[in-house]
Protein backbone atom coordinates (compact mmCIF):
# COMPACT_ATOMS: atom_id res chain seq x y z
CA UNK A 1 0.00 0.00 0.00
CA UNK A 2 1.29 3.44 -1.07
CA UNK A 3 2.09 5.63 1.85
CA UNK A 4 3.03 9.10 1.13
CA UNK A 5 6.13 10.59 2.60
CA UNK A 6 3.67 13.55 3.82
CA UNK A 7 1.85 11.40 5.85
CA UNK A 8 4.90 9.61 7.10
CA UNK A 9 6.23 13.25 8.55
CA UNK A 10 2.32 14.13 9.47
CA UNK A 11 1.13 11.41 11.47
CA UNK A 12 4.43 10.65 13.38
CA UNK A 13 4.46 14.04 14.45
CA UNK A 14 0.59 14.50 15.14
CA UNK A 15 0.78 11.45 17.42
CA UNK A 16 3.84 12.76 19.02
CA UNK A 17 2.30 16.11 19.65
CA UNK A 18 -1.07 14.37 20.48
CA UNK A 19 0.36 12.48 23.09
CA UNK A 20 2.70 15.04 24.43
CA UNK A 21 0.17 17.88 24.72
CA UNK A 22 -2.48 15.40 26.26
CA UNK A 23 0.26 14.05 28.96
CA UNK A 24 0.84 17.59 29.84
CA UNK A 25 -2.97 18.46 29.75
CA UNK A 26 -4.28 15.46 31.81
CA UNK A 27 -1.40 15.65 34.60
CA UNK A 28 -1.59 19.59 34.87
CA UNK A 29 -5.75 18.84 35.26
CA UNK A 30 -5.08 16.17 38.11
CA UNK A 31 -2.42 18.27 39.53
CA UNK A 32 -4.91 21.18 39.71
CA UNK A 33 -7.88 19.28 40.50
CA UNK A 34 -5.60 17.63 43.54
CA UNK A 35 -4.74 20.94 45.13
CA UNK A 36 -8.07 22.34 45.14
CA UNK A 37 -9.04 18.79 46.83
CA UNK A 38 -6.54 19.51 49.27
CA UNK A 39 -7.53 22.87 50.15
CA UNK A 40 -11.30 22.79 50.39
CA UNK A 41 -10.68 19.44 52.73
CA UNK A 42 -8.17 21.70 54.74
CA UNK A 43 -10.28 24.96 54.68
CA UNK A 44 -13.34 22.67 56.59
CA UNK A 45 -10.86 20.91 58.64
CA UNK A 46 -10.23 24.66 60.43
CA UNK A 47 -13.57 25.58 60.24
CA UNK A 48 -14.47 21.76 62.28
CA UNK A 49 -11.29 22.49 64.49
CA UNK A 50 -12.72 26.07 65.46
CA UNK A 51 -16.41 24.78 66.07
CA UNK A 52 -14.93 22.01 68.46
CA UNK A 53 -12.96 24.76 70.46
CA UNK A 54 -16.01 27.20 70.38
CA UNK A 55 -16.47 29.10 72.89
CA UNK A 56 -19.13 31.23 71.48
CA UNK A 57 -22.94 31.25 70.74
CA UNK A 58 -23.52 29.49 67.88
CA UNK A 59 -26.37 32.22 66.62
CA UNK A 60 -28.00 31.62 62.85
CA UNK A 61 -25.73 35.14 62.21
CA UNK A 62 -22.58 33.00 63.32
CA UNK A 63 -23.28 30.22 61.01
CA UNK A 64 -24.39 32.45 58.08
CA UNK A 65 -20.78 34.19 58.12
CA UNK A 66 -19.33 30.91 58.38
CA UNK A 67 -21.01 29.46 55.47
CA UNK A 68 -19.76 32.60 53.51
CA UNK A 69 -16.22 32.08 54.65
CA UNK A 70 -15.92 27.90 54.05
CA UNK A 71 -18.83 27.62 51.21
CA UNK A 72 -20.53 24.75 53.73
CA UNK A 73 -23.95 25.03 54.83
CA UNK A 74 -24.36 24.55 58.67
CA UNK A 75 -27.04 22.82 60.48
CA UNK A 76 -27.53 23.02 64.66
CA UNK A 77 -28.83 20.31 66.62
CA UNK A 78 -29.68 20.08 70.09
CA UNK A 79 -28.84 17.01 72.35
CA UNK A 80 -32.16 15.58 70.93
CA UNK A 81 -30.65 16.20 67.06
CA UNK A 82 -33.58 18.70 66.86
CA UNK A 83 -33.06 21.18 64.85
CA UNK A 84 -32.23 24.62 66.06
CA UNK A 85 -30.30 26.78 64.08
CA UNK A 86 -29.21 25.94 59.89
CA UNK A 87 -28.26 27.70 56.65
CA UNK A 88 -30.28 25.49 54.48
CA UNK A 89 -32.67 27.90 54.52
CA UNK A 90 -36.60 26.72 55.52
CA UNK A 91 -37.05 23.08 56.44
CA UNK A 92 -40.14 20.81 57.33
CA UNK A 93 -40.00 20.65 61.36
CA UNK A 94 -39.73 16.67 62.29
CA UNK A 95 -37.58 15.66 59.61
CA UNK A 96 -34.80 13.99 60.18
CA UNK A 97 -31.69 15.59 58.04
CA UNK A 98 -30.06 12.03 58.51
CA UNK A 99 -30.75 8.63 59.21
CA UNK A 100 -29.63 6.78 62.22
CA UNK A 101 -27.05 4.67 60.02
CA UNK A 102 -25.59 7.88 58.73
CA UNK A 103 -25.90 9.49 61.95
CA UNK A 104 -23.47 6.66 63.01
CA UNK A 105 -20.95 7.14 60.14
CA UNK A 106 -20.38 10.62 60.39
CA UNK A 107 -17.52 12.42 61.98
CA UNK A 108 -15.33 15.05 62.08
CA UNK A 109 -14.06 14.96 58.71
CA UNK A 110 -16.25 16.89 56.32
CA UNK A 111 -14.80 15.23 52.85
CA UNK A 112 -13.10 11.65 53.41
CA UNK A 113 -13.74 7.89 51.93
CA UNK A 114 -17.24 7.93 52.72
CA UNK A 115 -19.34 9.08 49.66
CA UNK A 116 -21.74 11.83 49.67
CA UNK A 117 -24.98 11.85 51.74
CA UNK A 118 -28.49 12.70 50.39
CA UNK A 119 -29.95 15.23 52.70
CA UNK A 120 -32.96 16.81 51.38
CA UNK A 121 -32.65 15.37 48.11
CA UNK A 122 -29.25 17.16 47.68
CA UNK A 123 -25.80 15.66 48.08
CA UNK A 124 -23.42 16.89 50.32
CA UNK A 125 -20.54 15.77 52.11
CA UNK A 126 -20.95 16.25 55.95
CA UNK A 127 -19.09 15.65 58.78
CA UNK A 128 -20.35 16.08 62.35
CA UNK A 129 -18.63 18.16 65.71
CA UNK A 130 -19.97 17.91 69.36
CA UNK A 131 -20.64 21.48 70.24
CA UNK A 132 -21.13 22.52 73.96
CA UNK A 133 -22.54 25.25 75.59
CA UNK A 134 -24.22 26.32 78.68
CA UNK A 135 -27.38 24.75 77.81
CA UNK A 136 -25.75 21.77 77.53
CA UNK A 137 -24.83 21.37 73.54
CA UNK A 138 -25.79 19.51 70.73
CA UNK A 139 -23.81 18.94 67.47
CA UNK A 140 -23.30 20.84 64.49
CA UNK A 141 -23.90 19.26 61.25
CA UNK A 142 -21.08 20.60 58.28
CA UNK A 143 -22.44 19.92 54.68
CA UNK A 144 -20.79 20.47 52.07
CA UNK A 145 -22.52 20.75 48.51
CA UNK A 146 -21.58 18.04 46.03
CA UNK A 147 -22.44 20.18 43.00
CA UNK A 148 -19.54 22.96 44.86
CA UNK A 149 -17.00 20.14 45.04
CA UNK A 150 -17.55 19.27 41.46
CA UNK A 151 -17.63 22.78 40.21
CA UNK A 152 -14.62 23.94 41.69
CA UNK A 153 -12.85 20.67 40.40
CA UNK A 154 -14.05 21.53 36.93
CA UNK A 155 -12.69 25.19 37.44
CA UNK A 156 -9.46 23.51 38.33
CA UNK A 157 -9.51 21.40 35.47
CA UNK A 158 -10.09 23.47 32.73
CA UNK A 159 -8.02 25.88 32.28
CA UNK A 160 -5.08 22.97 31.24
CA UNK A 161 -7.75 21.25 29.43
CA UNK A 162 -8.12 24.06 27.40
CA UNK A 163 -5.08 25.42 27.30
CA UNK A 164 -3.65 21.74 26.46
CA UNK A 165 -6.53 21.74 23.40
CA UNK A 166 -5.69 24.98 21.86
CA UNK A 167 -1.57 23.67 21.73
CA UNK A 168 -2.95 20.68 20.36
CA UNK A 169 -4.78 22.29 17.73
CA UNK A 170 -1.87 24.60 17.22
CA UNK A 171 0.45 21.86 16.75
CA UNK A 172 -1.96 19.73 14.20
CA UNK A 173 -2.35 22.95 12.07
CA UNK A 174 1.01 22.93 11.80
CA UNK A 175 1.78 19.70 11.19
CA UNK A 176 -0.74 19.48 8.41
CA UNK A 177 0.71 23.27 7.00
CA UNK A 178 4.76 21.85 7.06
CA UNK A 179 3.33 18.71 5.63
CA UNK A 180 1.96 20.05 2.78
CA UNK A 181 4.19 22.39 2.28
CA UNK A 182 7.18 19.85 1.76
CA UNK A 183 4.66 17.50 -0.14
CA UNK A 184 4.68 20.53 -2.27
CA UNK A 185 8.14 20.47 -2.81
CA UNK A 186 8.75 16.95 -3.14
CA UNK A 187 6.25 17.10 -6.10
CA UNK A 188 8.10 19.41 -7.74
CA UNK A 189 11.38 17.66 -7.66
CA UNK A 190 9.06 14.49 -8.93
CA UNK A 191 7.89 16.13 -11.55
CA UNK A 192 10.87 18.47 -12.22
CA UNK A 193 12.90 14.40 -12.62
CA UNK A 194 10.02 13.13 -14.70
CA UNK A 195 10.10 15.84 -16.90
CA UNK A 196 13.82 14.84 -17.35
CA UNK A 197 13.02 11.48 -17.93
CA UNK A 198 10.77 12.77 -20.74
CA UNK A 199 13.94 14.62 -22.26
CA UNK A 200 12.96 17.88 -20.63
CA UNK A 201 16.33 19.33 -19.78
CA UNK A 202 14.65 22.65 -18.45
CA UNK A 203 15.86 23.79 -15.06
CA UNK A 204 13.25 24.33 -12.41
CA UNK A 205 13.74 27.56 -10.04
CA UNK A 206 15.67 26.70 -6.64
CA UNK A 207 14.11 27.22 -3.78
CA UNK A 208 14.36 30.63 -1.70
CA UNK A 209 14.90 28.36 1.77
CA UNK A 210 18.17 27.58 1.66
CA UNK A 211 17.64 23.62 3.33
CA UNK A 212 18.53 19.82 1.92
CA UNK A 213 15.58 20.17 -0.44
CA UNK A 214 17.45 23.34 -1.91
CA UNK A 215 20.52 21.22 -2.62
CA UNK A 216 18.69 18.93 -3.94
CA UNK A 217 17.00 20.47 -6.29
CA UNK A 218 20.05 22.03 -7.73
CA UNK A 219 21.34 18.79 -7.27
CA UNK A 220 18.77 17.83 -10.13
CA UNK A 221 19.49 20.80 -12.12
CA UNK A 222 23.11 19.53 -12.75
CA UNK A 223 22.18 16.58 -13.86
CA UNK A 224 19.50 17.68 -16.39
CA UNK A 225 22.43 19.94 -17.07
CA UNK A 226 25.02 17.21 -17.62
CA UNK A 227 22.36 15.18 -19.39
CA UNK A 228 21.47 17.77 -21.72
CA UNK A 229 24.97 18.17 -22.31
CA UNK A 230 25.32 14.02 -23.02
CA UNK A 231 23.15 14.05 -25.07
CA UNK A 232 24.13 17.23 -27.45
CA UNK A 233 27.25 14.88 -27.65
CA UNK A 234 25.50 11.36 -28.30
CA UNK A 235 23.45 13.55 -31.49
CA UNK A 236 27.09 15.01 -32.61
CA UNK A 237 28.80 11.80 -32.29
CA UNK A 238 25.80 10.06 -34.38
CA UNK A 239 25.81 12.91 -37.15
CA UNK A 240 30.03 12.50 -37.21
CA UNK A 241 29.23 8.66 -37.94
CA UNK A 242 26.89 8.85 -40.01
CA UNK A 243 28.73 12.21 -41.99
CA UNK A 244 31.90 10.05 -41.95
CA UNK A 245 29.97 7.37 -43.65
CA UNK A 246 28.41 9.75 -46.20
CA UNK A 247 31.65 11.51 -46.72
CA UNK A 248 33.69 8.48 -47.22
CA UNK A 249 31.53 7.57 -50.11
CA UNK A 250 31.15 10.72 -51.64
CA UNK A 251 35.05 10.87 -51.36
CA UNK A 252 35.79 8.02 -52.80
CA UNK A 253 33.94 8.71 -56.25
CA UNK A 254 35.31 12.49 -55.98
CA UNK A 255 38.86 11.16 -55.84
CA UNK A 256 38.27 8.88 -58.53
CA UNK A 257 36.82 12.13 -60.98
CA UNK A 258 39.79 14.65 -59.65
CA UNK A 259 42.70 11.69 -60.62
CA UNK A 260 40.78 11.50 -64.31
CA UNK A 261 40.72 15.47 -64.89
CA UNK A 262 44.70 16.04 -63.31
CA UNK A 263 45.33 12.91 -65.64
CA UNK A 264 43.67 14.60 -68.68
CA UNK A 265 44.80 18.63 -68.10
CA UNK A 266 48.25 16.89 -67.70
CA UNK A 267 47.83 15.08 -71.35
CA UNK A 268 46.65 18.35 -72.59
CA UNK A 269 49.60 20.47 -71.16
CA UNK A 270 51.99 18.09 -72.87
CA UNK A 271 50.00 17.83 -76.38
CA UNK A 272 49.56 21.91 -76.45
CA UNK A 273 52.09 24.33 -77.56
CA UNK A 274 51.42 26.79 -74.71
CA UNK A 275 53.54 24.08 -72.24
CA UNK A 276 53.98 27.70 -70.41
CA UNK A 277 50.44 28.36 -69.17
CA UNK A 278 50.38 29.16 -65.22
CA UNK A 279 46.80 28.61 -65.62
CA UNK A 280 47.13 24.78 -66.36
CA UNK A 281 49.91 24.77 -63.42
CA UNK A 282 47.78 26.19 -60.90
CA UNK A 283 45.26 23.99 -62.30
CA UNK A 284 47.16 21.15 -61.69
CA UNK A 285 48.75 22.14 -58.35
CA UNK A 286 45.19 22.76 -57.12
CA UNK A 287 43.88 19.20 -58.63
CA UNK A 288 47.09 17.62 -56.97
CA UNK A 289 45.99 19.20 -53.74
CA UNK A 290 42.55 18.21 -53.49
CA UNK A 291 43.17 14.91 -54.30
CA UNK A 292 45.54 14.29 -51.59
CA UNK A 293 43.01 16.27 -49.36
CA UNK A 294 40.71 13.59 -50.23
CA UNK A 295 43.18 10.70 -49.70
CA UNK A 296 43.20 11.98 -46.55
CA UNK A 297 39.73 12.32 -45.84
CA UNK A 298 39.52 8.51 -46.84
CA UNK A 299 42.12 7.70 -44.32
CA UNK A 300 40.27 9.35 -41.90
CA UNK A 301 37.11 7.64 -42.58
CA UNK A 302 38.33 4.25 -42.46
CA UNK A 303 40.01 4.93 -38.71
CA UNK A 304 43.56 4.85 -40.70
CA UNK A 305 46.13 7.00 -39.32
CA UNK A 306 49.37 8.67 -41.11
CA UNK A 307 52.39 10.34 -39.96
CA UNK A 308 52.60 13.98 -40.13
CA UNK A 309 55.16 15.65 -41.95
CA UNK A 310 56.60 18.59 -41.39
CA UNK A 311 57.21 22.19 -43.28
CA UNK A 312 57.66 25.97 -43.37
CA UNK A 313 54.86 28.08 -42.55
CA UNK A 314 55.84 30.55 -45.36
CA UNK A 315 55.95 27.93 -48.48
CA UNK A 316 53.07 26.57 -46.84
CA UNK A 317 51.18 29.99 -47.12
CA UNK A 318 52.57 30.72 -50.05
CA UNK A 319 51.38 27.60 -52.19
CA UNK A 320 47.91 28.31 -50.20
CA UNK A 321 47.74 31.74 -51.55
CA UNK A 322 48.96 31.20 -55.05
CA UNK A 323 46.14 28.49 -54.86
CA UNK A 324 43.15 30.93 -54.03
CA UNK A 325 44.37 33.98 -55.72
CA UNK A 326 43.21 32.87 -59.41
CA UNK A 327 39.92 32.43 -58.01
CA UNK A 328 40.08 35.91 -56.49
CA UNK A 329 40.80 37.15 -59.73
CA UNK A 330 37.81 35.32 -61.15
CA UNK A 331 35.66 36.99 -58.50
CA UNK A 332 37.49 40.16 -59.18
CA UNK A 333 38.59 39.71 -55.63
CA UNK A 334 41.83 42.28 -53.75
CA UNK A 335 43.82 39.92 -52.61
CA UNK A 336 46.66 41.84 -50.58
CA UNK A 337 49.57 39.16 -49.30
CA UNK A 338 52.90 40.39 -47.85
CA UNK A 339 54.96 36.88 -48.60
CA UNK A 340 56.76 37.44 -45.51
CA UNK A 341 59.44 35.04 -44.55
CA UNK A 342 58.73 33.33 -42.00
CA UNK A 343 61.19 30.86 -41.28
CA UNK A 344 58.89 29.03 -39.22
CA UNK A 345 58.71 24.97 -39.10
CA UNK A 346 56.25 23.42 -37.88
CA UNK A 347 55.08 19.51 -37.68
CA UNK A 348 52.11 19.12 -39.29
CA UNK A 349 52.29 20.74 -42.63
CA UNK A 350 49.35 19.61 -44.68
CA UNK A 351 47.05 20.46 -41.20
CA UNK A 352 48.34 23.95 -41.83
CA UNK A 353 47.61 23.99 -45.39
CA UNK A 354 44.08 22.64 -44.59
CA UNK A 355 43.41 25.34 -41.74
CA UNK A 356 44.42 27.91 -44.51
CA UNK A 357 42.99 26.92 -47.27
CA UNK A 358 39.77 26.64 -45.51
CA UNK A 359 40.04 30.07 -44.19
CA UNK A 360 41.23 31.69 -47.31
CA UNK A 361 37.93 30.11 -49.31
CA UNK A 362 35.90 31.41 -46.36
CA UNK A 363 37.16 34.72 -46.78
CA UNK A 364 36.43 34.56 -50.60
CA UNK A 365 32.57 33.59 -49.52
CA UNK A 366 32.62 36.37 -47.38
CA UNK A 367 33.84 38.90 -49.27
CA UNK A 368 32.18 38.73 -52.32
CA UNK A 369 32.39 39.95 -55.58
CA UNK A 370 34.79 43.42 -55.88
CA UNK A 371 35.84 42.28 -51.97
CA UNK A 372 38.81 42.86 -50.50
CA UNK A 373 41.20 39.43 -48.27
CA UNK A 374 44.47 40.97 -46.75
CA UNK A 375 46.73 38.19 -45.65
CA UNK A 376 49.77 39.08 -43.24
CA UNK A 377 52.79 37.41 -41.39
CA UNK A 378 54.13 38.93 -38.52
CA UNK A 379 56.85 37.25 -36.61
CA UNK A 380 57.12 38.39 -33.25
CA UNK A 381 59.47 37.92 -30.05
CA UNK A 382 58.11 34.53 -28.61
CA UNK A 383 55.75 33.39 -31.71
CA UNK A 384 54.48 33.85 -35.24
CA UNK A 385 50.87 35.46 -36.02
CA UNK A 386 49.12 35.00 -39.10
CA UNK A 387 46.03 36.78 -40.13
CA UNK A 388 43.44 36.51 -42.91
CA UNK A 389 40.87 39.51 -42.85
CA UNK A 390 37.78 40.21 -45.49
CA UNK A 391 35.55 42.41 -45.86
CA UNK A 392 32.46 40.57 -45.43
CA UNK A 393 29.57 40.94 -43.37
CA UNK A 394 30.80 39.59 -40.55
CA UNK A 395 29.17 36.65 -38.37
CA UNK A 396 26.28 36.97 -35.79
CA UNK A 397 26.46 37.72 -32.01
CA UNK A 398 26.39 35.64 -28.91
CA UNK A 399 27.41 31.83 -31.44
CA UNK A 400 30.34 30.04 -31.12
CA UNK A 401 31.15 29.76 -34.63
CA UNK A 402 34.52 27.13 -34.15
CA UNK A 403 31.21 24.44 -32.79
CA UNK A 404 30.89 21.59 -34.96
CA UNK A 405 27.93 21.75 -37.17
CA UNK A 406 27.26 25.39 -37.19
CA UNK A 407 26.99 27.30 -40.24
CA UNK A 408 24.98 30.13 -42.01
CA UNK A 409 25.63 28.65 -44.80
CA UNK A 410 22.42 27.07 -46.22
CA UNK A 411 24.10 24.23 -48.18
CA UNK A 412 27.03 24.04 -45.43
CA UNK A 413 27.72 21.32 -42.95
CA UNK A 414 29.51 23.84 -39.92
CA UNK A 415 32.62 21.56 -39.89
CA UNK A 416 35.20 23.74 -41.69
CA UNK A 417 35.99 26.01 -38.53
CA UNK A 418 35.91 23.24 -36.03
CA UNK A 419 38.76 21.30 -38.21
CA UNK A 420 40.46 24.56 -38.99
CA UNK A 421 40.81 25.41 -35.35
CA UNK A 422 41.84 21.61 -34.29
CA UNK A 423 44.11 21.36 -37.21
CA UNK A 424 45.72 24.69 -35.23
CA UNK A 425 45.67 23.18 -32.38
CA UNK A 426 47.75 19.84 -33.51
CA UNK A 427 50.32 22.60 -34.71
CA UNK A 428 50.30 24.16 -31.04
CA UNK A 429 48.67 27.23 -32.17
CA UNK A 430 45.14 28.67 -31.33
CA UNK A 431 42.74 30.21 -33.86
CA UNK A 432 40.67 33.31 -32.63
CA UNK A 433 38.05 35.51 -34.77
CA UNK A 434 37.02 38.87 -34.12
CA UNK A 435 35.41 41.95 -36.09
CA UNK A 436 38.10 45.18 -36.52
CA UNK A 437 37.61 48.37 -38.23
CA UNK A 438 34.74 46.80 -40.42
CA UNK A 439 36.77 43.43 -41.31
CA UNK A 440 36.72 40.12 -40.54
CA UNK A 441 40.12 39.00 -38.48
CA UNK A 442 40.96 35.26 -38.11
CA UNK A 443 44.21 34.86 -36.63
CA UNK A 444 46.50 31.95 -35.91
CA UNK A 445 48.95 32.52 -33.34
CA UNK A 446 51.75 30.23 -33.26
CA UNK A 447 54.37 29.84 -30.35
CA UNK A 448 58.05 28.36 -30.26
CA UNK A 449 58.09 26.70 -27.41
CA UNK A 450 55.96 25.88 -24.30
CA UNK A 451 52.83 27.64 -22.58
CA UNK A 452 54.77 30.60 -21.06
CA UNK A 453 55.94 31.59 -24.16
CA UNK A 454 52.46 31.68 -25.59
CA UNK A 455 51.51 33.60 -22.82
CA UNK A 456 54.35 36.35 -23.91
CA UNK A 457 52.86 36.09 -27.30
CA UNK A 458 49.28 36.77 -26.09
CA UNK A 459 50.26 39.30 -23.96
CA UNK A 460 52.44 41.24 -27.02
CA UNK A 461 49.42 41.54 -29.28
CA UNK A 462 47.15 44.59 -29.04
CA UNK A 463 43.92 43.97 -26.94
CA UNK A 464 42.07 45.45 -29.58
CA UNK A 465 43.01 43.01 -32.18
CA UNK A 466 43.57 40.19 -29.86
CA UNK A 467 40.11 40.19 -28.27
CA UNK A 468 38.84 36.76 -29.38
CA UNK A 469 35.10 36.35 -29.95
CA UNK A 470 33.38 32.58 -29.61
CA UNK A 471 30.75 33.95 -31.11
CA UNK A 472 29.21 34.40 -34.67
CA UNK A 473 29.33 31.97 -37.78
CA UNK A 474 31.10 31.90 -41.36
Amino acid sequence: MRWPIRNQILLPFVATGVLTVGAIAVTTSWIAVRNVEAGIRTQLAHVVAALEGASFPLTPNVLTQLRALSGAHFVLLDSSRRRVATTLGDLPQGDNLVSDDQWLRLDHTVVGEEGPFDIAGVNYFAGRVRWVDSRGGGHVLVLYPHADWRAARWQAMSPPLLIGGALLLVTVTASIVLSRRFGRRIQRMQTQVARIAAGNFQPIAASPIDDELRDLSLAVNRMATALAESMQRIRETERSTLLTQLVGGLAHQLRNAITGARISVQLHQRRCAAADDDALDVALKQLRLTEEQIKALLRVTRGETRSPVSGDVSEILQQTVALVRPICEHHRITLESDDAAADWAIDDADAMRAALLNLMMNAVEAAGPRGLIRVRTNVERHGLRITIADNGRGFPENVDIFQSFFTTKPEGVGLGLSLARQAVDDCGGTLTAHRDDGMTVFEIALVRHGKEDHLLLLDSIDTASAQELSIGSR
